[in-house]
C-alpha cells in the first residue's frame, strides 16, 4: 500500500520536473537574443525564435511552411546542404559557416551559422539546432570600408599624376598605378617594401632620389613644382621632363610618418613650348611667304621671306593691303569673303602675286581665320608654285610613261605565264606518259623512253635558264649584285661562248665570226662570270633573231695606261633590226621589241641584265640599228692585265659505290620538310653504307641530335616549326655539338645567303639543285670519309678492246678547247656510246665511257669529266654529234 503512492509521487515529480525543463528550454529557446532555428533531418523548420524571424523579416508561419534552403543564397545552397547532409549522417558533430539569407524585405543579411544534432531519448538524430549570429552590420562596414579604399585607390590611379609615399626609413608604402607603370612595375603593390636601390640599378640615381627625399623629410618643408628633367630617359633615349613635389607626411601632433611624393610629366608641355619656339622661328626663316591681315585686310605682319620673294622690304609691306599683291581681291579684302572664310575656318586656293618689279608668279594660298581677343585677322601661307607647275607637266609625263612600264609588266607577266607553262607542261606531259607507260607495259624500260627523256632535260634547262633571268633581275633592282674581278683567260672565254654558240648559228645557216684584235692581252682581272653572261645575251640574241647571214664578235683595245685598260666590244647581226621608237624600249625590264614579241622566246630582261652588269663593270652600252639592216651592240668595260690565272681545280671522275674499308660507322642526319628532298639524299647515301636518320624540322632534328649524336648534319634552312637557323644555333651551343659537323642545304639563289648561313654557325654550305659529287667531297673534307670508286677497265668496250688513234695526246687546260676534232683519238663505237650517254643524260654511262680513255689522253678525259660534273650534257652532245 505503501509503496504505490510512493512510486506514483515519484512520476508526478519527474513529470513536473520535465515539464519544467522544457518550458525551460523553450523560455531559453524564445527569449534568447540569438536567432535559433530546429530543423527537422529533410531540411524543414520545425522552430523558429523571434530572433530568427526578426533577422530573415519572415514570420514563424511563414518559415514553419518552408526549409532552410529556400531563404539561402542560391551560391551558398550547395555548400550549406553538403554540411547539413554531413551533420545527419553523423559524419561531423557540428558545422559552423558564414551563409547568406534572403529577408523578407528582398535585400542579403549576413549570419555565421553554427548547427548541431538533437537526440531523441534512444540517442538517434531527432532535428538538428541552428544558431545564428547576425554580422550583416559587419559585413556593411568591412564592405564600406573596402568602397573606400577601392574609391581611394581608383582616385589615386585616375588623377593625371604619379603618387608614391614611403616611411621614415624611405621603404615605398605604396603608390598609384600611374608611378608603378613609370617604373616598370606589373602592379602598384610591387612596390611595397621596395627602396630605390631595389627600382634603379644605377645606384647614382637611386642615391639622388633618395637625398631628396632626407631633405623634405630633415626640413619638414615641402618641395612644391619643381621642374627638372628626369634621372633615366625614356623609350628611345627620350628626355623626359617631371613637375615633382614632395611633401612631408605629418600626424596631427607633429609626428613625422614619411615622404609623399606627386610627379607630373610634363613632357609634352615641354615639348609643345619648344615646338612654339621653333614654330615662331620657322615661320621667321620659313621659304613659303607668311602673311597676316586684320579684318580690312592691311598686313601687320609678314616673314623674312615674304620680302624676299616679293621684292619689298617689310616696313613697306606693313604699310600695304592684300590687293596691293593680288589683283583679283577686293578693296578691304581677301579672294575669299570673310563670311564664307569665318563659316569654313580655312581655304587652300591658287592666284597670282605681283612683285615689286611687276612680275606675275603663280602661288598657293592657304587663308585661314582667325580670332583673338574679340578681334578677327587673316593668316595666309603662301607658296611660290612655280616650279611646282613645271613639275605637274613632267609628272604627267611621268604618269604616262609609268602607265606605259605598267601595261609592260603585266604584258611580261602574261609571256612569263606561258614561258613558264610551256616546259612544265612538256615536264609533267611526258612524265605523266612514261609513268603510264610503265605500268601499263611492265616489260617497257626507260631506253625506250629516251626521247621523251631528251624533251624533259631540253625544257628543264629552258625552264631554269628563264628562272635565272628573272632572278638575276630581282636581284639587280633589291640592288643586290656586286662586282666580284679575278684573273682569267680571256680568250679561252672568247673560245668557250663560240664553241657554245657555234653549233645553234651553223644550224640556223648563219656565220659566227669572232674578230680579235691582235694587241688583246690574253688574261685580264675583271668579272669574268658578268662578261660571260653579256656576251652570250647580246650573241643569244643576235643569232636568235638572224635568219639570213651572221653575227660579228668584234674586240678591240681602248684606251690603256699603266695598270687600267678600257675595252670595247661589239656585236653586230644581219637581223630584221630594231625600229627607232623602239629603242627606248630596249633596256627596260619587262618591256619587249615588235620582234621579240612575235618571236614568242625569253623573258625581255636579257638586255636589261646585260646593261646592268656592263655598268657595273665600269662601262655604258650603245646601240645601232636600221630597219631590214641589222643591229650593232657596243659596249666598254674597265679591266687590269694579268700575269696568269690560276688552273681550275680538277673534278674528281667515277662514281662513288661504298665506303673504304676501316672506317667509322658513320651517322648522318638528313633535316628537310620535303619529303622528296629528303629520300634523294637518303637514296644517294644509304646504298654506300652510311646509317641514315630524318628529321623534318629543326625541332625534331634537336631530339634526335640529343640521342644519336650523328657526325653529320644536312640541314635544310627554311622549314615550318623551328627552322635551321635556330636549330643549327641551338646544337653548336653545346660542347658536343661542336664535333658535328652541319652542312646547310638550301635553295636560295642569294650569295648574301652563303655568309648567313655560316654566321648561324654552319660548317659548310650546299646549294640546291646540287652535284653529287659536291656533296661526297663535302662529306670527304669534313670528316675525312673514304669511297670506293666503280672500277671500269680502261680502253675496253663492250664487244672487246677499244683501240684509240695514235694521234699525239693535246693537252687541254679548260673544257672550251675541246672541238669535234679532240674526239677524234677515240674509235666511232666510243664516240656513240659517249653521245647515247648524253642523249639519256645518265651520269653514270657517261663516267663509264670517259673512264675508257687511255692514261696519255688524261687530259681529255679531265675536260669530259668537268663538263659532265658542270651537267653541260649539251656541249657533249654537240662534241659527239659532229665528230669525225
Amino acid at each position: 500500500m505503501n509503496r504505490e503512492p510512493k512510486t506514483y509521487f515519484q512520476f508526478k515529480q519527474l513529470e513536473a520536473a520535465l515539464e519544467e525543463s522544457e518550458a525551460f528550454r523553450r523560455d531559453l529557446f524564445h527569449r534568447t537574443p540569438i536567432a535559433v532555428a530546429e530543423i527537422s533531418p529533410e531540411g524543414h523548420f520545425l522552430e523558429v525564435n523571434a530572433a530568427f524571424c526578426q533577422f530573415v523579416g519572415h514570420s514563424q508561419s511563414e518559415l514553419l511552411e518552408s526549409d532552410f534552403n529556400a531563404i539561402t543564397h542560391p551560391e551558398d545552397r550547395e555548400i550549406s546542404r553538403q554540411n547539413f547532409a554531413k551533420l545527419m549522417a553523423g559524419e561531423v558533430k557540428q558545422y559552423t559557416l558564414e551563409k547568406r539569407y534572403r529577408h523578407r524585405d528582398g535585400h542579403w543579411v549576413y549570419g555565421i551559422v553554427t548547427c548541431y544534432l538533437r537526440f531523441d531519448l534512444a540517442g538517434h538524430p531527432r532535428s538538428a539546432i541552428a544558431q545564428v549570429i547576425d554580422i550583416t552590420e559587419r559585413k556593411r562596414s568591412e564592405e564600406e570600408i573596402r568602397q573606400k579604399e577601392e574609391y581611394l585607390r581608383l582616385l589615386l590611379d585616375n588623377i593625371p599624376q604619379q603618387v608614391f609615399w614611403k616611411d621614415m626609413n624611405l621603404v615605398f608604402r605604396g603608390c598609384n598605378q600611374k608611378w608603378a607603370e613609370a617604373a616598370g612595375l606589373e602592379s602598384s603593390e610591387a612596390v611595397v617594401g621596395k627602396t630605390d636601390f631595389d627600382l634603379f640599378g644605377d645606384r647614382s640615381i637611386a642615391e639622388f632620389y633618395r637625398e631628396k627625399d632626407r631633405q623634405v623629410l630633415e626640413s619638414r618643408t615641402a618641395e612644391m613644382n619643381r621642374v627638372a628633367p628626369k634621372q633615366k630617359p625614356g623609350p628611345g633615349g627620350r628626355r623626359i621632363w617631371l613637375d615633382v613635389s614632395r611633401i612631408p607626411l605629418v600626424k596631427s601632433d607633429g609626428e613625422v610618418l614619411g615622404v609623399l611624393g606627386v610627379l607630373e610629366d610634363i613632357t609634352e608641355r615641354k615639348e609643345i613650348d619648344e615646338k612654339l619656339r621653333l614654330t615662331q622661328f620657322s615661320i621667321d626663316k620659313s621659304r613659303d611667304y607668311v602673311l597676316f591681315s586684320d579684318i580690312e585686310a592691311r598686313f601687320f605682319y609678314a616673314n623674312e621671306a615674304a620680302g624676299q620673294i616679293l621684292g619689298y622690304s617689310k616696313a613697306e609691306l606693313l604699310k600695304m593691303e592684300v590687293r596691293d599683291i593680288d589683283p583679283i581681291a577686293p578693296p578691304g579684302g581677301w579672294p575669299i569673303a570673310w563670311d564664307d572664310l569665318r563659316r569654313e575656318g580655312s581655304f587652300t586656293f591658287e592666284s597670282e602675286h605681283y612683285t615689286r618689279s611687276g612680275e606675275a608668279i603663280a602661288v598657293e594660298i592657304t587663308l585661314s581665320h582667325l580670332e583673338y581677343n574679340n578681334r578677327e585677322y587673316g593668316c595666309a601661307v603662301v607658296r611660290d608654285i612655280r616650279d611646282r607647275k613645271q613639275a605637274e607637266i613632267a609628272l604627267q609625263q611621268a604618269k604616262e610613261t609609268a602607265e606605259t612600264a605598267s601595261r609592260a609588266k603585266s604584258e611580261f607577266l602574261a609571256r612569263m605565264s606561258h614561258e613558264l607553262r610551256t616546259p612544265l607542261n612538256a615536264i609533267l606531259g611526258f612524265t605523266q606518259l612514261m609513268e603510264r607507260e610503265l605500268s601499263h607495259h611492265s616489260e617497257t624500260t626507260l631506253r625506250d623512253h629516251r626521247e621523251h627523256l631528251e624533251i624533259i632535260g631540253r625544257s628543264g634547262e629552258h625552264l631554269l635558264d628563264l628562272i635565272n633571268d628573272v632572278l638575276e633581275m630581282s636581284k639587280i633592282e633589291a640592288g643586290r649584285i656586286s662586282l666580284n674581278p679575278g684573273n682569267f683567260d680571256f680568250r679561252m672565254l672568247l673560245n668557250g661562248i663560240r664553241e657554245m654558240l657555234e653549233l645553234k648559228a651553223r644550224s640556223k645557216g648563219l656565220t659566227l665570226n669572232f674578230e680579235i684584235a691582235d694587241d688583246i692581252p690574253n688574261h685580264l682581272c675583271a668579272d669574268e662570270s658578268k662578261l660571260r653572261q653579256a656576251l652570250i645575251n647580246l650573241l643569244g640574241n643576235a643569232i636568235k633573231f638572224t635568219e639570213v647571214g651572221g653575227v660579228t664578235l668584234r674586240v678591240k683595245l681602248g684606251q690603256l695606261d699603266a695598270s687600267k685598260l678600257q675595252l670595247w666590244l661589239e656585236v653586230e647581226d644581219t637581223g630584221p633590226g630594231i625600229s627607232p621608237r623602239e629603242m627606248d624600249l630596249l633596256f627596260e625590264p619587262f618591256a619587249q621589241t615588235e620582234t621579240g614579241r612575235k618571236s614568242q622566246q625569253g623573258t625581255g630582261l636579257g638586255l636589261s641584265i646585260t646593261r646592268q652588269f656592263v655598268r657595273l663593270m665600269g662601262g655604258e652600252m650603245q646601240v645601232k640599228s636600221e630597219l631590214g639592216r641589222g643591229t650593232i651592240f657596243r659596249f666598254d668595260i674597265q679591266a687590269e692585265v694579268a700575269e696568269s690565272t690560276a688552273e681550275k681545280p680538277e673534278i674528281a671522275t667515277g662514281r662513288a659505290i661504298a665506303l673504304a674499308e676501316n672506317q667509322p660507322d658513320y651517322r648522318i642526319l638528313i633535316v628537310d620538310d620535303n619529303w622528296t628532298n629528303r629520300k634523294l639524299v637518303v637514296k644517294l647515301l644509304k646504298p654506300l653504307g652510311f646509317q641514315i636518320r630524318e628529321a623534318e624540322n629543326g625541332r625534331e632534328a634537336i631530339a634526335i641530335w640529343e640521342e644519336w649524336e650523328p657526325h653529320l648534319i644536312f640541314m635544310d634552312m627554311r622549314m615550318p616549326v623551328m627552322d635551321g637557323y635556330e636549330a643549327t644555333q641551338f646544337i653548336k651551343r653545346h660542347l658536343k655539338g661542336q664535333a658535328t659537323v652541319i652542312v646547310a642545304l638550301t635553295a636560295s639563289a642569294l650569295q648574301q645567303e652563303k655568309s648567313i648561313v655560316l654566321s648561324a654557325g654552319c660548317d659548310d654550305f650546299v646549294r640546291k639543285p646540287f652535284r653529287v659529287e659536291r656533296l661526297f667531297e663535302t662529306m670527304a673534307k669534313h670528316l675525312g670519309v673514304r669511297f670506293i670508286y666503280e672500277k671500269t677497265a680502261a680502253n675496253h668496250g663492250k664487244n672487246g678492246p677499244i683501240t684509240p688513234s695514235q694521234t699525239p695526246p693535246i693537252n687541254y687546260t679548260d673544257p672550251s678547247d675541246l672541238t669535234p676534232d679532240s674526239l677524234a683519238v677515240m674509235p666511232p663505237s666510243w664516240i656513240a656510246e659517249l653521245n647515247q650517254a648524253a642523249t639519256k643524260l645518265n651520269g653514270k654511262l657517261i663516267a663509264d665511257a670517259i673512264a675508257k680513255i687511255p692514261p696519255h689522253h688524261e687530259s681529255l678525259a679531265r675536260m669530259l669529266a668537268r663538263l659532265a660534273a658542270d651537267f653541260r650534257y649539251d656541249i657533249i652532245i654537240d662534241l659527239t654529234r659532229n665528230s669525225k
